[in-house]
């Protein structure tokens, strides 16, 4: 009965259409963002976070907060964060294995690692970027790491 009611949320969640806040100087965050939208570009609207600063305060996301953690807003006007939003991305982008996520044990480890690794992004070397994404765009590094101090986002 829970698998059942994931599916049928993942379903329905399927045919909205989504704005997707990001942070454009993170290499890995603009790739992924680029890349979905690339699969369902009229479903997926990409705003970078300092281009959509006054609508996400008026949500109640800070700055510091948007630029760390992906927020979106879908087409009813509801917003997700953490892993909640990773989930609406991958699902609206048309991921096949996008359902994974929603299982339980899944759903539970995500939910705990995701604040880990948006935190710590800019500190991921560039080989395991491109090991990810292939030929991103590597301009916003050097050195194998992102040169953009958190602290300065």
């Amino acid at each position: 009965m829970i698998i059942q009611n994931h599916i049928n949320s993942y379903r329905e969640q399927a045919n909205l259409s989504i704005t997707m806040y990001y942070d454009d100087a993170c290499v890995i965050c603009s790739t992924e963002a680029h890349n979905m939208k690339k699969r369902q570009p009229e479903k997926i609207r990409l705003v970078p976070v300092d281009e959509g600063v006054d609508e996400l305060a008026a949500a109640g996301f800070s700055r510091k907060d948007a630029m760390t953690y992906m927020c979106m807003k879908d087409s009813y006007g509801n917003w997700y964060t953490h892993m909640d939003a990773v989930r609406l991305l991958y699902r609206t982008g048309g991921v096949k294995w996008s359902p994974l996520l929603f299982l339980p044990v899944v759903k539970q480890l995500g939910d705990l690692a995701y604040p880990y690794v948006a935190r710590n992004r800019y500190r991921i070397p560039n080989w395991v970027t491109k090991l990810l994404y292939g030929k991103a765009l590597m301009q916003a590094c050097d050195n194998g790491v992102c040169k953009i101090a958190p602290d300065k986002r």
